[in-house]
């Protein structure tokens, strides 16, 4: 595994936390091209600057009942049944470890989300951190036994409500846990992103919060949760958007991913300390061109200063700089104590 540790999500020092979602997107049509097709998003996702690939790991029988029909929330008119899709794409479990070893060899965190106990018990020894997808939130009996893995937890709570996450936080009181601000919707339009959750959560439950972004802008809902506290980032990428397969479609394409990524770090830097001070980038057009108190015609040693008549407010430039303004009616009226040139700064008078 990467040297990972929890401090990179819960410090608010450290860059923001970004997970390129795989999902189902390695899929392909045999085991050969499945494996080389998922090593290829690993690929994407280490060179774009994530810090996590995650996908998903389930068995279709222990997701939905036998008989629960159709779905059409990616093509509308489908008439394949739900449970073929999820059987379609089941990862194989000796896949995983396969995948794990290819992450530390690209730099890059594997994860993985399980569904069931049994698929928490084939990807607790190769993963550092467990992800909660938002349907899986009142699975009480799974929840329990990824809870005895100790191990961080970040809890996806699309279409979910305040007591269900109530519930889930307790459940997991014993364990580092974050939360992420999602849209159940694929794709999910900016309007319904709802990103002022992020800060609500983060009062209410005072732990690492982040957002898992089913938009498929690259730009408006990261940047966006940036300002309200977000410490992860999770977004769905793969390889090309035209791909058969239920995920792609919405996904971010390699160079968006990127794009996204770029963005965020650029994000992070605007964003700043939140400390108002004169930043090492300002201090030489502070010297230029903020005002002070400058002689405004040649000033003999002795004469007497005033406002208007041989000294003024202005922007000294290259001149040297003279008292602060703010201090005026303490300059004017008193006597220079040495010679002044035309524009040189006022500093010194009794």
């Amino acid at each position: 595994m990467t040297n990972f540790n929890w401090t990179e999500i819960t410090n608010p020092k450290n860059p923001v936390f970004i997970i390129a979602e795989a999902g189902s997107n390695w899929k392909s049509d045999n085991y050969e091209n499945d494996l080389k097709q998922a090593k290829k998003l690993i690929d994407a996702a280490s060179e774009s600057g994530a810090n996590a690939i995650k996908f998903q790991t389930y068995r279709a029988e222990t997701v939905y009942v036998s008989n629960a029909g159709n779905v059409d929330y990616l093509k509308k008119g489908t008439t394949q049944q739900i449970t073929d899709i999820f059987k379609h794409h089941e990862m194989p479990y000796d896949m995983i470890p396969i995948l794990s070893d290819y992450c530390k060899s690209k730099n890059i965190l594997f994860m993985s989300s399980p569904f069931s106990i049994e698929d928490i018990d084939k990807l607790d020894p190769f993963v550092d951190i467990h992800k909660v997808a938002s349907f899986e939130i009142n699975h009480v009996t799974f929840l329990k036994h990824l809870a005895q893995t100790n191990k961080p937890i970040i809890i996806s709570t699309g279409a979910s409500t305040y007591e269900e996450i109530d519930f889930v936080v307790n459940l997991f009181k014993n364990n580092p846990i974050a939360l992420l601000q999602c849209t159940s919707k694929y794709p999910s339009p900016i309007e319904a992103l709802n990103l002022k959750v992020i800060s609500e959560f983060i009062k209410r439950y005072e732990i690492p919060v982040g957002f898992s972004d089913h938009s498929v802008n690259p730009i408006i809902g990261p940047i966006l949760s940036l300002s309200y506290g977000t410490r992860i980032i999770e977004k769905h990428f793969t390889l090309d958007k035209k791909l058969p397969g239920p995920d792609h479609s919405f996904a971010l394409e390699p160079n968006e991913l990127k794009l996204m990524i770029d963005s965020v770090r650029s994000a992070e830097k605007a964003i700043g300390t939140g400390i108002k001070e004169i930043l090492p980038e300002e201090l030489q057009l502070r010297r230029f061109a903020t005002r002070s108190i400058q002689a405004i015609k040649d000033i003999h040693k002795g004469e007497i200063l005033q406002d208007g008549v041989n000294i003024s407010v202005l922007r000294p430039g290259e001149q040297s700089r003279g008292t602060e303004p703010r201090f005026l009616d303490l300059v004017n009226g008193k006597r220079a104590s040495k010679d002044f040139k035309s524009g040189e700064g006022i500093t010194d008078y009794a």
